[in-house]
């Protein structure tokens, strides 16, 4: 009996640790079925809220922290419980993370933005969602007037039909520049006529070498949105 015990016990542990890992693969079965059918409603790495915070007394950076979490979990309680009218807490954050912001802010001044996020894939009617909020300084990525990307067109290369394709990896070269410099925006929007004059300009000069340019109409900060148009531009000869 006493050379027993001790193995009893091993074997017990054993047994923990096997139904732990069949309940982790079923929990990674089930995602992987919900990935591939699309039924999560949140994605691993989502904003759930980007708002912009002023720095100022200790309690005045707490309230405004606190009314950030209050709308993200608004927005994530509507998302992941779409029928149920009363809204309830869902969003969950570590205290220590939060506590570490609010002290960023009050002894680094300034203006910052937050960012909360999600942790992991959520699915619809799932009771919590774990989140993380990250820091991020307010700082102006663009400028009015500047010029965010270039590509040259020459009559030899020139294509109608391609040019969409050339616009389109143009913006995207500018998305993919704006957010290297900490740009929290997901796409760039253009002027809405900018298009139209671009193609009117087309029909007129299909034989002429010319660069298009990605000019921004406005400044703008680390969260707000980036609008520009496009510019023709003659290059010197």
């Amino acid at each position: 009996k006493q050379v027993l015990i001790p193995l009893e016990k091993e074997r017990e542990k054993l047994e923990n640790k096997i139904k732990a890992k069949e309940t982790e693969f079923k929990q990674l079965e089930r995602n992987i079925i919900a990935l591939r059918s699309g039924k999560f409603v949140i994605r691993s790495g989502q904003s759930l809220i980007i708002s912009e915070i002023i720095s100022s007394s200790q309690e005045d950076i707490k309230s405004q922290i606190e009314e950030i979490i209050i709308n993200a979990n608004k927005y994530t309680y509507n998302i992941v419980k779409p029928k149920s009218k009363k809204v309830k807490n869902v969003l969950l954050l570590r205290k220590n993370h939060i506590e570490e912001i609010q002290n960023t802010i009050l002894n680094d001044g300034g203006n910052w933005v937050i960012n909360i996020k999600s942790v992991r894939n959520v699915l619809i009617g799932e009771n919590f969602v774990y989140a993380f909020p990250e820091l991020t300084e307010n700082k102006i990525i663009v400028r009015k007037g500047e010029k965010i990307t270039k590509i040259d067109f020459k009559q030899e290369d020139f294509n109608k039909k391609d040019f969409g394709d050339k616009v389109n990896f143009l913006l995207s070269s500018s998305l993919a520049e704006i957010k290297r410099r900490g740009s929290l925006v997901n796409e760039i929007k253009l002027r809405g006529d900018s298009i139209k004059e671009l193609r009117d300009f087309l029909n007129k000069n299909d034989k002429t070498n010319f660069e298009l340019e990605v000019v921004s109409l406005f400044n703008s900060k680390t969260a707000q949105p980036v609008i520009v148009e496009l510019n023709v531009n003659y290059p010197e000869s």
